[in-house]
């Protein structure tokens, strides 16, 4: 069979977009876009495969790349496509000379993670985009499209960018994740604190997400309202969380919190401009940034089970005292605001496993036990119906 990488005609952009629907359904082909460059795989004659990219100014002295879209239809899976269509794209960027190329990869998707981390790329953290761009962080956001995204991390590769050279290990428990040779391994006391304290600053901004919907909706922030929110939502995510950790560590699965930096501000825009609520609490991943998603889901699955088996746990047993007169939901401010929040938070942990959601447990427990995630659907809608 003939097969090869060539850059995309004008003619083929319907063709190309075709493809992409197969690949990522109609919902996130609304949001494709053919970039400055495409690139296609042809196979017979026939496009199976493509990839987008663009080049942008970072700063006066600076110059970024973003690989917007990989994809391959199944036929060309196997075949090495996918790597073939990155290495062209980075051959681009080489003779773009940029400075720095980012690829927003969802957190799960290690198809794609996996990939770019061979290719010397890794996870960018909020702390060192701002470091090294400053304010101008926000002009790799938009131009990497990262600010309309929900549980996706923003991977890159600074300087040096078209080199497929593999990088070495980032951490010393991992055996293949990017980062720099002669990057010390980091103290697990210190990588748990830095965890905890980002977990903490998550929590509290939900909190402030929440007074500032309620002052939109013209309530008024008085001292039990001030003191319900900034203690009930930071326990919800708490013992969300909690479960998920010890479940993962039965399973001998060693994992890390990490915060959806991009989700917090759509989570913002929801709470402040649409007066809605959107939870955007960051979860928990394995360690190494290599490995395999089809060979975790039977622990993810059980992680992701636990997390929600909490919440739904915790939201009955509110809904239960309050129907046998235990409690009285009506003069109980923290209490309406907390099976208001498990019920709000566990349509997007449940009931919607698909993009832009997919970073949500739903998705490794439908992955792993579609009648499990079946049972935990009925008792969310259950929760709202009774």
């Amino acid at each position: 069979m003939d097969a090869h990488v060539r850059e995309m005609q004008p003619h083929e952009k319907k063709t190309l977009r075709q493809v992409m629907r197969r690949c990522f359904g109609w919902f996130a082909s609304l949001f494709f876009d053919l970039g400055s460059v495409a690139y296609v795989y042809e196979l017979d004659g026939r496009i199976v495969g493509g990839t987008t990219i663009s080049k942008f100014r970072i700063d006066d002295e600076r110059s970024g790349g973003v690989v917007k879209w990989i994809f391959t239809l199944p036929e060309a899976r196997g075949r090495g496509a996918a790597s073939a269509l990155l290495d062209s794209a980075m051959e681009w960027f080489e003779a773009q000379q940029c400075d720095a190329v980012f690829a927003c990869i969802e957190g799960y998707n290690t198809a794609s993670s996996n990939r770019f981390s061979s290719r010397g790329f890794s996870i960018m953290s909020l702390r060192e985009q701002l470091s090294r761009y400053g304010l101008r962080t926000a002009i790799v956001w938009v131009q990497s499209v990262y600010f309309v995204t929900i549980g996706h991390f923003l991977w890159a590769r600074v300087s040096g960018a078209a080199s497929s050279e593999p990088a070495a290990p980032a951490r010393s428990e991992a055996t293949e994740t990017g980062g720099s040779a002669d990057c010390e391994a980091i103290p697990a006391h210190s990588a748990l604190a830095d965890q905890l304290l980002t977990f903490g600053a998550t929590s509290l901004l939900h909190a402030v997400f929440a007074y500032l919907l309620v002052l939109r909706t013209g309530g008024s922030l008085t001292a039990e309202v001030v003191v319900t929110f900034l203690v009930l939502i930071p326990a919800l995510f708490g013992i969300r969380l909690f479960a998920m950790k010890l479940a993962a560590s039965m399973k001998g699965l060693a994992i890390e919190y990490r915060p959806w930096d991009s989700g917090m501000l759509l989570s913002l825009v929801v709470h402040v401009l649409f007066g809605g609520i959107m939870p955007a609490p960051g979860t928990l991943y394995p360690k190494d940034q290599v490995y395999r998603y089809r060979d975790e889901i039977p622990r993810l699955g059980v992680m992701a089970f636990a997390g929600v088996a909490e919440l739904l746990g915790t939201g009955w047993i509110l809904l239960l005292l309050t129907r046998s007169g235990v409690l009285t939901f009506s003069d109980a401010l923290p209490l309406q605001v907390a099976l208001t929040y498990i019920r709000v938070f566990l349509i997007f942990d449940v009931l919607i496993p698909v993009f832009p959601f997919e970073c949500f447990n739903g998705k490794r427990i439908l992955d792993w036990n579609r009648l499990l995630w079946l049972g935990c659907a009925a008792a969310t809608v259950g929760l709202w119906l009774v």
